[in-house]
């Protein structure tokens, strides 16, 4: 059975629409936080634990798709896991695929930013991120 590389594809995008969610609700979080606001802040805290729900779910199902055979599960591992910066893609789909993987890298990077930020100001010296 051939790997179904359309059906990564989407899902990928998906998991792309759910980090940029969770980067939206983080920067709502921020702003809801400086108001002191906490019933809102536990809402989007819920929004976004939602979201990491549908990311986790996205990727189950990318990872069931390779399941096949050991031959599916090589050329999934290589599509999911290669360095971006040393694969191009064959394929218009494979070259999608690398394409949403970078745009979600930057994405991850600015959310990983925007969540150092807010923990920064709540947890001050106990912040994850110590300064």
């Amino acid at each position: 059975m051939e790997l179904d590389v359309t059906k990564i594809m989407i899902l990928l995008q998906r998991k792309w629409n759910s980090i940029r969610e969770i980067h939206r609700l983080t920067i709502e979080l921020e702003e809801t936080f400086a108001r002191n606001d906490e019933i809102s802040a536990e809402m989007l805290l819920q929004l976004r634990a939602d979201e990491m729900e549908k990311i986790d779910q996205c990727m189950e199902e990318i990872w069931q798709l390779g399941e096949a055979d050991p031959v599916s599960y090589e050329k999934l591992s290589i599509l999911i896991n290669s360095d971006l910066n040393e694969v191009v893609g064959k394929t218009d789909e494979e070259k999608k695929i690398y394409e949403i993987r970078q745009k979600t890298q930057v994405l991850l990077n600015q959310l990983q930013e925007a969540d150092k930020r807010l923990n920064q100001k709540l947890a001050g010296k106990k912040s994850f991120y110590k300064k």
